[in-house]
């Protein structure tokens, strides 16, 4: 009496080695930023319509982190200047401000300058940062 297997092509299974994967844990969600609509006028006539979310964030030098402050669009006071080729607008807010200046070139319109401070209370601690140079570039007309 003889025994024989017969193997066939394709059927042959494989057990996976019992070993287990170590995922890295996800970093937490920072919060929604909140979106507000920031106007600046010359009379009756709307220059400038910012629709954005605005966070600032600044590198804690006594904690080595990083601080991230939302700013509260219903918690702002907006300010600015229309001309026929420039506007500014200027939001302030509890601890800081944001200031923007946009410039039209033909056929383009663009952030030139975009300012803003910060004053952490709990931390004693007061940022600033300017950044002058040529930001969301668009065609006239568009955001």
């Amino acid at each position: 009496v003889t025994n024989t297997t017969t193997v066939h092509p394709g059927t042959q299974t494989t057990i996976p080695p019992t070993t287990t994967t170590v995922r890295p844990t996800a970093a937490p969600r920072p919060a929604p930023i909140p979106t507000g609509t920031y106007t600046v006028s010359k009379g009756n006539v709307t220059c400038l319509k910012a629709v954005m979310g605005l966070q600032l964030m600044a590198l804690n030098t006594q904690k080595q982190q990083m601080e991230y402050t939302a700013v509260n669009p219903n918690a702002t006071q907006t300010a600015g200047s229309c001309r026929t080729a420039q506007a500014e607008l200027n939001i302030t807010f509890s601890g800081g401000f944001i200031n923007f200046i946009f410039v039209k070139e033909a056929p383009t319109y663009y952030a030139k300058k975009v300012e803003a401070r910060l004053q952490l209370s709990s931390e004693g601690m007061l940022y600033y940062g300017a950044i002058r140079e040529k930001l969301f570039t668009t065609k006239l007309g568009n955001s």
